[in-house]
């Protein structure tokens, strides 16, 4: 396991916080006195980075004690896991992301992103604010978002989306610019060797649950809709990544930037009392320009509970497309309206991205801890990243998950998806 000796230890380097505080808070005589670092993710829940909570203390320009918390994501120490994941492109990505286009986006729009602020970001280093002191946190990835948190997450989707829509139609030229920017991450020819082998080894443990629940004689589906399911979702295997590149490659004209990764271990809420009042999207690695849509049915397939994808699925969407002609409307009154038929064409149209993305997502939505990255701090050499991504797949095919591909898999049946 092999570390950048730069980066080691600035979690203490109070040097190095007051100039990052300094720049945040305004105050060019800053110091720091104290930095308390812990861990801020359980193992395993990331493998493309570390995180480490920081909470510092100091004075103040005018002599004033003060205390601020500020989370540190770095690359991962293990540089095998660093190139077969192609870390460097997803943290100059985000890098990108929070240094230029959010801002650009929120200077624009008059108010800001659904992001948290970013203090300091650099190829290998991103420090952020702690949404945590600020009363969001997660919600329960095994459970899903009910309909009050899945409302309020597409409000906020539309307006980052309808901003990208309203700025392209506003200031191409300067859209252009922020858009040249993102890098595609997942789909890019580079990703194939392990991010092939996982959507792959995904769609193979999706059907390994259909057809043991279909051999079983469970009457989830009638046999003709299981039956043509898996036809179609069989004649996919060896051709996954290939399917899922030209299904993100953008299409006119409700192409926007879109975040990329957008489930509900990237989201956290804040509250007053029981009810939900604001959402924060973290994490934009893989943020790309990409249909709408493809954001849209991350998100469904992933992150909302099963009533509420069976039931509320049209509601959620015409929630969304308010919103996003609300957005638009403001920023850009001469712009062409997006109709609700426009964006459910294209839901249908890219369904089978949100399907797969839901088979690549379920096993560490649905495991009871997840152990995945703890199994890949062990890499030592490419050829153990897919053999261990094989035997993650194979440790998750619990009840919980067949259960909730087999409820997907019948959504989007009915739908008429597949």
């Amino acid at each position: 396991m092999l570390q950048d000796p730069i980066l080691v230890g600035l979690e203490n380097d109070h040097h190095f916080l007051a100039c990052v505080l300094r720049a945040a808070e305004g105050d060019g005589e800053l110091e720091v006195t104290s930095a308390k670092a812990t861990p801020c993710c359980a193992a395993g829940d990331n493998y493309m980075s570390s995180m480490t909570r920081v909470r510092v203390s100091g004075h103040n320009r005018a002599g004033r004690s003060f205390e601020r918390s500020v989370l540190m994501k770095r690359q991962p120490a293990n540089v095998i896991r660093r190139q077969a994941f192609r870390c460097d492109p997803a943290f100059r990505n985000e890098t990108h992301s929070y240094e230029t286009i959010v801002p650009i986006m929120s200077e624009f729009a008059g108010w800001a992103m659904p992001f948290p602020d970013c203090h300091h970001a650099s190829s290998q280093l991103i420090v952020l604010q702690d949404l945590q002191p600020l009363g969001f946190k997660m919600a329960d990835r095994k459970k899903g978002l009910d309909m009050e948190h899945s409302e309020l997450a597409m409000k906020a989707l539309a307006r980052f989306h309808g901003t990208s829509l309203a700025m392209k139609h506003v200031d191409r030229v300067k859209f252009e610019g922020i858009r040249s920017l993102t890098t595609e991450l997942a789909f890019a020819p580079d990703s194939e060797p392990v991010f092939g082998a996982s959507v792959e080894n995904a769609l193979r443990m999706a059907l390994t649950a259909l057809e043991d629940e279909s051999s079983a004689g469970e009457s989830w589906s009638t046999s003709w809709e299981l039956g043509e399911a898996l036809h179609n979702l069989r004649t996919l295997k060896g051709s996954v990544f290939r399917r899922l590149q030209a299904l993100t490659r953008p299409t006119e004209p409700l192409s926007v930037l879109c975040h990329g990764d957008l489930w509900l271990n990237n989201m956290l809420f804040r509250y007053n009392g029981d009810a939900v009042e604001e959402v924060k999207f973290v994490d934009l690695q893989v943020m790309r320009y990409s249909s709408l849509a493809t954001d849209l049915l991350y998100f469904l397939s992933t992150s909302v509970e099963p009533s509420v994808l069976r039931f509320h699925q049209e509601d959620l969407v015409s929630i969304y497309h308010e919103a996003l002609v609300e957005t638009v409307s403001k920023l850009a009154p001469d712009a062409p309206k997006i109709t609700i038929e426009q964006i459910n064409d294209q839901i249908e149209e890219l369904a089978l991205f949100g399907l797969l993305m839901g088979f690549l997502l379920l096993p560490a939505i649905t495991v009871e801890g997840s152990a995945i990255a703890a199994s890949l701090e062990n890499i030592q050499e490419d050829s153990d990243v897919t053999s261990k991504l094989e035997q993650h797949d194979k440790n998750f095919l619990t009840d919980r998950y067949q259960e909730r591909v087999r409820g997907l898999v019948l959504h989007f049946v009915n739908m008429g998806y597949i």
